[in-house]
């Protein structure tokens, strides 16, 4: 990766393999393909149809929805902690929250660590088999990972897997890689596998 002191509107250059990444306020520019590209994030309804979606930084009115038929309630002390930025996933015209995360800056590691994530009650596997919207995680992994190359940390995220199904999924689906000897559920996600999650999501324009 290099830093492009010069010119402010453009931050850093970041080589994933053989695409090149210059990250410019949301903007992406692909030189091997010759095109500027930009996130469109998208989950999938049940008819299979590609709703578009809206990262934004969560707010309290969102940890107050949490409070009630959540997994998790994010007015918890331990996600509130400040060091985690959190995030929140809304469908892009009718603003129904979809789900939230949270992350942790980690410089010192060149990686953003991906530290909690969950989706709405009705779009959330552990809760119902008859999901509302699938693809809820793939997009904020995907998020994760434009945040990643934003901070100049080329694209890499880990994270926890809570059991070894999740830790199988992470590794079947995102081509996540174990990176510790003492606790084979911490995984990675760089390169390659970085790559084509994010790339996934990029709508050229």
């Amino acid at each position: 990766q290099v830093t492009l002191g010069k010119t402010s509107a453009l931050r850093e250059i970041v080589i994933l393999k053989n695409i090149c990444f210059l990250a410019a306020d949301m903007v992406y520019y692909i030189y091997k393909r010759g095109a500027r590209m930009y996130p469109d994030y998208y989950v999938i309804s049940p008819a299979g149809d590609r709703i578009p979606v809206t990262m934004r930084e969560a707010q309290k009115d969102d940890y107050e929805q949490t409070t009630y038929g959540w997994q998790s309630n994010w007015n918890s002390a331990y996600i509130q902690q400040p060091q985690l930025k959190k995030y929140a996933m809304e469908t892009t015209e009718t603003h129904e929250l979809l789900g939230l995360c949270a992350f942790h800056d980690m410089p010192e590691s060149v990686l953003l660590f991906v530290t909690y994530m969950e989706s709405e009650p009705g779009s959330n596997p552990n809760m119902t088999n008859c999901r509302a919207y699938s693809g809820i995680g793939a997009v904020m992994l995907a998020f994760a990972i434009q945040l990643s190359i934003d901070n100049g940390y080329g694209g890499a995220i880990a994270l926890k897997a809570k059991t070894s199904e999740l830790r199988e999924h992470y590794i079947q689906c995102y081509g996540a890689i174990p990176f510790s000897h003492y606790d084979p559920f911490l995984l990675l996600i760089d390169g390659e596998a970085a790559q084509n999650l994010f790339v996934k999501y990029l709508k050229e324009g």
